[in-house]
């Protein structure tokens, strides 16, 4: 058995053999600035179990301070209160709460119902706390309901409802948890004298019924319907008296067995989550929706940039793969006019084929070598006629180094260079302009006006321009691939233009390519005099250098969203802070129907969770559609990715747990009477 059902278990045994209320020389003294007012004053009072005790005295005579003394809702100064033998001091805030939700049933003269409840979930509000399943414990309302009368006004809001109709719904949501002592306080002050009659009837039936009634009132006539009266005038017992009603025969007080064995004493997770939902997000829609807004921007900007930067990536990858991702490009200069003379003087023949071949013995780690040259031609079949098609003489081991095959016939080798072949592959583009058919290779073709025999189709690849500065990707499905020598031998080249357009060698590993891109650059000077005619490209390097500098605008874009969820974050927070200032008063109802302080913690907590897992959720979805919109408008391509949107919840719920836990502070630790006063 746990320790809390241990102690109640404790009380009712207790309640049995001692008096049930027990007050010895208690005092409650109030600070009211410089000033201190004795509200009670060395009160001694005993009350015993089934008793239908009346507290009178004019206003500000202490009554309503020593029922909530009794009520365990307020501490005295000093003195002692036991509760069935139990010191109530000795009982943290926990126990005390748990205490007062199952043995303690208030009727208050301002009824406090919560406005957001119906009648069966007013009357139910204490079972919540006691931790009953709600089909139980609304089978229970609905049975209280019918006994005073409402059976036909479950589903209406206390607005719905006369005071005297108000006043039952009380009276039930007292009796529901079957509780030792029924406090009300004016319970008929309010209410008509019909009303006023009907609502003690119901007082007395409950005593009969063997619950220890206490009534707070200044009526005379009133107070005239208990069998004892206690008078208090200036915080002090001035007189307790019995009157002529007498006693009810009854059993004596205590929970039902079915009651009891339905409470669990935990507030179920799915009331707490439906609690700040139904009273903090629903209850202000517009509200809650404007402080969501700072996580909402926060969020998006995070998913819609990230989406969009790993898109990017990606792409930049995949442009990398089609020229491949460990290369390194020794490349002619696009010079022109004087520049190109003045370095045709110091390397009259530019990118050259010794170069290439002096590199493949003298750099260690290269995996393959290719070179070619790129000219511009018009070609023919047949009547078909297709112009400003890329020839490519192409010399090495150009498959390889491109990442790029023949997938019918071959591609050009070495024996067709040495034999001056003409021969060619051609890209599966070029195949489809001309008109060539399904089966292509064997076919003959004019180049410029040389017949070529096709010998190979190149795969089908997608090829798009490189958004990487001195990145270029060819789109090789236009372009026919020769042999380099009968390139050069048959067709007319400029009298300056280089031998070759570019080198690329494919190392075997990119640990170390900036470093041997710097021994490539040494060695090509060498060979070329000192001419600026050439240029070293490592695409991996360069991939590097355009990924850091969206690094530095994903950390702008980082801080920038932070800045919104930090803003966000302080809207929950001020919104939190009124919410608590609003709901001062229902604060007061739930801690007097057996709330402690950690149920509202968590309550307003939850609800500043709730408000941030909901920007979040809408923030994921004005993300993807923000990246969304972007691919469409302006071609970007976007890869959203799960991780970067956990995170993004996470970091939302933190952003709600951190900005609330103040205000669920504050709210916890209201003081239930000042809150019920409010």
């Amino acid at each position: 058995m746990s320790q809390s059902n241990s102690l109640e278990s404790d009380f009712y045994t207790k309640a049995m053999t001692h008096p049930i209320i027990e007050i010895k020389h208690l005092s409650r003294i109030f600070q009211m600035g410089q000033y201190q007012v004795d509200a009670l004053r060395d009160i001694n009072l005993t009350i015993h179990a089934g008793e239908f005790v009346a507290i009178k005295g004019p206003s500000g005579s202490g009554k309503s301070t020593l029922m909530y003394l009794i009520g365990c809702l307020d501490t005295p100064s000093s003195g002692e209160y036991r509760l069935c033998g139990q010191e109530i001091s000795q009982l943290d805030d926990q126990e005390i709460s748990r205490l007062r939700n199952r043995q303690i049933g208030f009727v208050f003269q301002q009824f406090c119902l919560l406005s957001e409840l119906d009648v069966l979930e007013n009357t139910a509000l204490g079972m919540t706390y006691a931790g009953t399943k709600q089909s139980w414990r609304r089978s229970q309302a609905q049975e209280l309901a019918n006994q005073v009368g409402l059976g036909n006004r479950i589903d209406h809001r206390p607005s719905q409802l006369s005071g005297g109709q108000q006043q039952r719904v009380a009276i039930a949501r007292a009796m529901v948890g079957q509780p030792q002592i029924i406090l009300a306080d004016e319970p008929t002050g309010n209410l008509d004298t019909h009303t006023s009659d009907e609502i003690m009837e119901r007082l007395h039936k409950l005593n009969t019924s063997g619950k220890t009634v206490i009534l707070v009132t200044h009526d005379h006539k009133v107070a005239e319907h208990a069998e004892r009266i206690i008078t208090l005038v200036d915080g002090r017992v001035v007189s307790d008296k019995r009157t002529t009603r007498e006693s009810p025969l009854h059993d004596g007080a205590g929970i039902e067995p079915e009651t009891r064995h339905n409470m669990t004493g935990n507030l179920r997770n799915d009331d707490l989550i439906k609690m700040a939902l139904r009273e903090g997000l629903l209850a202000h829609k517009l509200r809650s929706m404007l402080t969501m807004l700072g996580i909402i921007f926060g969020i998006a900007a995070v998913i819609a940039m990230t989406a969009i930067t790993e898109g990017g990536k990606q792409h930049q990858l995949k442009q990398l793969r089609q020229i491949g991702m460990n290369n390194i490009q020794v490349r002619d200069l696009d010079l022109q006019a004087a520049s190109l003379l003045r370095q045709r003087r110091i390397n009259p023949r530019g990118v050259t084929l010794d170069d290439m071949q002096y590199l493949r013995q003298h750099i260690n780690g290269v995996g393959a070598v290719a070179a070619w040259k790129v000219l511009t031609a018009e070609i023919r079949y047949g009547s078909t006629v297709v112009g400003d098609v890329d020839v490519v003489g192409v010399h090495g081991e150009f498959e390889s180094v491109a990442n790029y095959h023949a997938v019918q016939g071959r591609f050009i080798d070495t024996i067709d260079e040495q034999r001056f072949a003409r021969v060619c592959a051609i890209g599966p583009e070029i195949s489809d302009e001309l008109n060539l058919g399904v089966e292509p290779v064997g076919k003959a073709i004019i180049i410029g006006d040389q017949p070529f025999v096709v010998v190979g189709v190149m795969q089908s690849k997608l090829f798009t321009d490189s958004k990487i500065a001195d990145i270029s990707i060819a789109n090789r499905n236009r372009q026919i691939f020769v042999p380099h020598r009968v390139l050069r031998f048959f067709f007319r080249k400029d009298e300056y233009a280089s031998e070759l357009d570019a080198i690329s060698l494919r190392m075997q590993s990119d640990a170390e390519l900036v470093g041997q891109s710097k021994l490539i650059n040494h060695i090509v000077s060498q060979l070329h005099l000192g001419a600026e005619d050439f240029g070293i490209f490592v695409p991996l390097e360069k991939l590097m250098q355009a990924q850091q500098t969206k690094r530095v605008f994903n950390v702008i874009i980082v801080v920038i969203a932070g800045i919104s969820l930090i803003v966000g974050g302080i809207g929950i927070m001020n919104i939190m802070l009124a919410n608590v200032t609003e709901r001062t008063r229902e604060i007061g109802i739930r801690r007097a129907m057996g709330a402690s302080r950690r149920h509202v913690l968590h309550q307003f907590l939850v609800e500043s969770l709730l408000i941030a897992l909901f920007g979040g959720f809408l923030g994921l979805l004005a993300g993807i559609g923000s990246g969304l919109l972007v691919q469409q408008i302006f071609g970007l391509r976007v890869a959203f990715g799960w991780p970067i949107m956990a995170i993004a919840t996470l970091v939302s719920m933190a952003v709600g747990i951190a900005f609330g836990i103040y205000p669920a502070w504050l709210a916890a630790n209201k003081n239930p009477v000042e809150a019920l006063r409010n």
